[in-house]
């Protein structure tokens, strides 16, 4: 029973390591290392591996000294080692037809990740080893557990998923358009990067990797929450105060002032309220009530995962409130529910 979730184990922390690996000694043998050393690109993959599983990093960069914990990690990247998982859970099942062995791959699954965070520390970036255990454990018995078990989703999880979908496609169409329009400083933005023809495409893809981060910040934006890039730092559409920030060429999109019309985005959260409440018609209140529980839970986790640190103190806190955002999209919710609920009632009095 041990040995197929060994096996697994190791072949499924492979499948995200390897690209991994493919990535850093192609960035390495392009750029070099500040050392010539060639465990460099072994570290590196080890890293990029650690981060797709959100294990936090505490970074010393030499030669200038900067310091910080690098918390703000791409949420897209976490796809990969949740595709080696299932996969490697579905098979340890089909080969012991034991849930026992399964949970062992996950164990294994876990140790390995620890052992590699604590192997691949150095006095520039260390990864504390029970902080790795701890963010890595969640993750991979969570995603065995769904792997390994066939769910009917409750009307509640389902409407749960078509709000967030909802909310997060029309985010996903005002970045659009909104990269779109401010082309240009896109395009400076890329210009003083300099990345060359290897290092664009390394950067499309980190891009695309903290998408799902981008997303939230612009629904926490178009709610009026607003988010930071940065310490004392908000961007909404009351109050803009914006420092330093990272020159990706995503933030070219970033608003450039204040935009209280901008506020007209939470009439999208309302709307969708309302039409939880109709959709819940027929269903009875226990279920309207389950789904905004569960609303309210998960855009508490949705700002916590959005959000983080970038090494510098100047950017301390990059991403959305983890107060304001659930609170006021919650609030907004609760007015759309209100109002189909209520008016009928209003009207027969």
């Amino acid at each position: 029973m041990l040995v197929p979730a060994i096996t697994q184990s190791l072949r499924s922390v492979l499948f995200t390591l390897i690209p991994a690996g493919i990535i850093t000694f192609l960035a390495w043998a392009i750029a070099g290392s500040a050392y010539a050393s060639t465990t460099d690109p072994f570290r590196g993959a080890t890293w990029i591996f650690l981060g797709a599983h959100s294990v936090p990093f505490n970074l010393h960069i030499p030669p200038s000294g900067i310091e910080g914990w690098l918390t703000y990690l791409p949420l897209g990247a976490m796809a990969l080692p949740a595709i080696g998982i299932t996969a490697g859970a579905r098979k340890v099942l089909d080969r012991t037809q034991s849930d026992g062995a399964v949970w062992a791959f996950a164990a294994f699954y876990t140790l390995i990740v620890t052992l590699l965070s604590f192997v691949s520390s150095n006095d520039d970036v260390f990864v504390i080893w029970y902080w790795a255990l701890a963010f890595t454990t969640p993750f991979v018995f969570a995603v065995t557990f769904f792997a390994i078990n066939q769910f009917r989703f409750t009307h509640s999880l389902i409407y749960l998923a078509k709000i967030w979908g909802i909310l997060l496609g029309a985010a996903a169409l005002i970045t659009g358009i909104s990269l779109f329009i401010n082309f240009r400083t896109v395009h400076q933005l890329t210009t003083v990067l300099q990345p060359g023809f290897i290092g664009g495409i390394l950067l499309l893809l980190l891009t695309l990797l903290y998408l799902p981060n981008f997303l939230i910040a612009t629904v926490s934006y178009f709610v009026g929450a607003g988010f930071a890039i940065g310490r004392d730092t908000l961007i909404s559409p009351l109050e803009f105060t914006l420092g330093k920030i990272p020159a990706l060429p995503i933030l070219g999109a970033l608003p450039t002032g204040r935009h209280p019309l901008y506020l007209i985005g939470a009439l999208v959260v309302i709307g969708v309220g309302a039409q939880l409440a109709i959709w819940t018609l027929d269903n009875g209140p226990a279920v309207l009530r389950q789904t905004i529980a569960l609303f309210a839970i998960s855009s508490f986790v949705i700002a916590y995962l959005g959000s983080g640190a970038l090494i510098t103190y100047e950017l301390g806190t990059v991403g959305p409130s983890l107060w304001k955002f659930p609170l006021l999209i919650t609030t907004e919710l609760l007015v759309g529910v209100g109002a189909v609920r209520l008016l009928p009632l209003i009207g027969r009095k």
